[in-house]
């Protein structure tokens, strides 16, 4: 069952054990339930508590989710989703509630568009890793960064995975990296390219009994979340790369980048979309198709030739070497 703790700010009703075992539902299937999923469950228990029964109705459901002062758009569809999704939990437990329609409001028109390192910026920006030259009297950074900003072009990882990462996670002679407990509990294999792998040889070499595959000379910790971002930012500003709003592109970015250039090259191989897709979401971690198709980014794909192209496993990763 779910800890006490994560209750113990939960009002008591008679929905207060039906959201714990949908927690437990939740958790059972792989799905990460974090702080920010149980402040919402929260509000919608003591909500749904006041109502008195525990077959929820149109009007109540309706009540919860109606638009209010304060609340932005974006926590709207939050709540809107958690509720969808609490209901539909009831019901299948034979206690007849409202089910909300998927097309209950009209769909949010997102303004973020991800940034896309052409190759000519991925090869600037490995090269300014390269360049940097000892700071703050450590030079580790000089082996570090060259390091983690190649993981992350050529893998597509999570920063929070590639900082997590121990030097007993990467096998050398398999050129296999193991991810533990990564985003949603997700654990999985990634397989690395060749000139990934001849790159992290000496890498290992050079840092064995060090803890952390990227370990702090401050801390003695793993590198922090921040710590790598800011040194980013000042890559790319070195590299000369930025948004047409003049902004340097998230890290994030380098994710979204990984994916659009990946599907482009399993397509190109002869590889189905309907193949390529669920191939791609095990690589990257993804719990579902949806988290991978808004990752990807056609340009100039001709979708009618999805369908003529066969199966095909050849040149799922990039090779790192192919930016230098």
């Amino acid at each position: 069952m779910v800890a006490d703790k994560e209750f113990q700010n939960y009002s008591e009703g008679i929905f207060k054990p039906y959201f714990e075992k949908f927690i437990e539902f939740k958790r059972s299937k792989g799905e990460k339930v974090g702080h920010s999923a149980l402040v919402r469950m929260k509000a919608l228990n003591d909500k749904l508590n006041s109502s008195g029964t525990l077959h929820v109705t149109k009007e109540t459901a309706e009540e919860i989710l109606a638009p209010k002062d304060g609340v932005s758009r974006n926590t709207r569809y939050a709540r809107i989703s958690f509720l969808r999704q609490f209901l539909n939990f009831m019901n299948t437990l034979g206690i007849e509630c409202y089910q909300i329609p998927y097309r209950y409001t009209k769909s949010i028109h997102c303004e973020f568009r991800p940034y896309i390192f052409s190759d000519g910026e991925l090869k600037r920006l490995l090269a300014a890793a390269d360049s940097l030259t000892d700071w703050h009297h450590s030079s580790r950074r000089c082996d570090i960064y060259p390091v983690i900003i190649r993981l992350l072009v050529s893998t597509g990882m999570r920063i929070s995975e590639a900082l997590h990462l121990k030097p007993g996670d990467v096998d050398i002679d398999t050129g296999i990296l193991k991810v533990i407990n990564g985003k949603n509990g997700v654990s999985r294999y990634i397989p690395l390219s060749d000139s990934m792998a001849e790159c992290l040889k000496p890498y290992l070499q050079a840092h064995i009994g060090d803890p952390w595959l990227f370990t702090s000379p401050l801390t003695g910790s793993f590198y922090s979340d921040a710590t790598v971002r800011h040194m980013y930012k000042g890559l790319c500003r070195t590299a000369n790369i930025y948004r047409p709003d003049g902004k340097v592109p998230n890290l994030h970015s380098l994710r979204h980048t990984f994916c659009t250039k990946s599907l482009d090259q399993l397509l190109a191989s002869g590889m189905d979309i309907y193949t390529a897709v669920p191939i791609l979401a095990a690589y990257v971690g993804h719990v579902n198709f949806r988290d991978t198709e808004s990752y990807i980014h056609f340009t100039e794909i001709n979708y009618s030739a999805f369908q003529e192209k066969q199966a095909s496993l050849q040149a799922l990763i990039p090779e790192v070497n192919g930016y230098e």
